[in-house]
């Protein structure tokens, strides 16, 4: 009766990532560096401990878990701690946003069918700039799950945390309307067929407004809850879980994004009742662990020797289009001293929900451009998270805003 594989491969990612984790903090680095080596170290084209079943089998629990990170960054945006950084807000999201998106195209389309080793060059020029424009769009999203974790691992508090947040989410809102714009474009050229506005837009839009909605009905839900049961303890922590599977199960249902139903109902919650947003802290820990573990297990050792320029393109693009975006969009909202200097480094990071598009780019688009870009999109993914939560980490250290001081934070 009970499920011997999943019990194995949850012990290993728990034993594996946790040293790897430890390890990492004694090192001075991030402990998600630690859980991305371990992933990617227990991934079935490394090492023959997992069989790509038993990875596949984790899919479902990948996705609880990055509701459960969504819900934690929606909890930390407390909405009076915004009073004077909208405007600033507002700006860095959009030119970050917009700025790695075209340079990725810029930096891209020059290289033409040479980037997409093993296919029929002739076939493939005719559609560089429509695949471009995709990973441009796939470039948008900062990670959630890293900035809230490294947030936790320093117990940081201010202006450029609370703003940084909320930009992660502002971006990932774009992100889901931008890419519904671009998959779409896309394969209508790659079909020969005409552009559907239904699709293109509407659909996007539609899955938008219903994820904010289903999100802020159930944050309301969890306000209401928590004025009838006790607001500390396991009772809370039940009542937030069950919310959480409860919006993802619907999210599912109904097509919306489950990252910003996650984030609604967490923003909802904990700004009508602060107690909400303390409910999960008993979890994450173990949450993020897991959750990078798995999400490192998907690389395919294999595609390396394809995709590895197109992926490096994917990288510098990305970054230096957030970098340099953040920074003048920052310059010209006049923003505080502290977020001008950082607010870039903390946007490079990138995991969950650019996998989470480069899946659906992957079953939308089949062969042979939705495997290729999902391996390309995949090792970018992985090779960012290596050097950009260190960066992150820098640069929340460097703000003063960490509450605990790197020796205390690594241990």
């Amino acid at each position: 009766m009970i499920e011997d594989d999943l019990i194995f491969s949850l012990g290993l990612l728990l034993l594996v990532g946790g040293a790897l984790g430890w390890l990492a903090a004694r090192l001075r680095l991030p402990r998600i560096t630690g859980y991305i080596c371990a992933g990617v170290l227990l991934s079935p084209s490394v090492l023959p401990l997992l069989d790509r079943n038993q990875v596949n089998e984790l899919t479902t629990l990948g996705l609880v878990l990055l509701g459960v990170i969504g819900f934690a960054i929606g909890c930390s945006i407390r909405l009076k701690d915004l009073t004077g950084l909208g405007r600033a807000i507002a700006g860095i999201t959009v030119i970050q946003g917009f700025l790695a998106w075209g340079l990725t195209i810029v930096i891209l389309v020059p290289f033409g069918a040479a980037l997409y080793v093993g296919m029929d060059s002739a076939a493939t020029a005719g559609h560089v700039l429509p695949l471009a424009f995709l990973l441009g769009a796939i470039a948008w999203p900062t990670a959630p799950a890293v900035t809230i974790a490294l947030i936790r691992e320093l117990r940081c508090k201010g202006p450029l945390t609370t703003s940084t947040l909320s930009i992660v989410a502002l971006s990932d809102v774009a992100a889901v309307v931008a890419f519904g714009l671009s998959l779409e474009i896309v394969r209508a050229m790659l079909d020969g067929q005409a552009f559907s506005w239904e699709i293109g837009v509407l659909a996007p839009l539609i899955k938008l407004v219903g994820s904010l909605a289903l999100g802020g009905v159930l944050g309301l839900g969890l306000v209401l809850m928590g004025r009838l049961m006790p607001n500390k303890g396991p009772l809370a922590l039940a009542s937030a879980l069950g919310g959480i599977l409860l919006c993802l199960w619907l999210s599912d249902q109904w097509g919306l994004s489950l990252i910003l139903s996650t984030m609604t109902m967490g923003m909802v919650a904990a700004n009508l009742r602060p107690e909400t947003g303390v409910a999960m802290e008993p979890v994450e820990g173990i949450v993020f662990l897991l959750f990078f573990v798995i999400s490192s297990l998907f690389f395919e050792f294999d595609a390396v020797q394809d995709v590895w320029l197109l992926a490096i393109l994917i990288i510098v693009g990305r970054c230096t289009g957030k970098f340099v975006g953040a920074r003048v969009g920052a310059e010209l909202t006049q923003a505080p001293a502290a977020l001008k200097a950082n607010v870039g480094l903390l946007l490079l990071p990138k995991a969950g929900l650019t996998m989470g598009l480069a899946f659906i780019a992957r079953d939308t688009l089949g062969e042979p451009y939705g495997g290729y870009l999902f391996n390309a999109l995949l090792l970018s993914t992985l090779i960012n998270m290596l050097f950009a939560p260190p960066l992150a980490k820098w640069a929340l250290l460097r703000s003063g805003e960490a509450q605990a001081i790197d020796k205390k934070a690594s241990r």
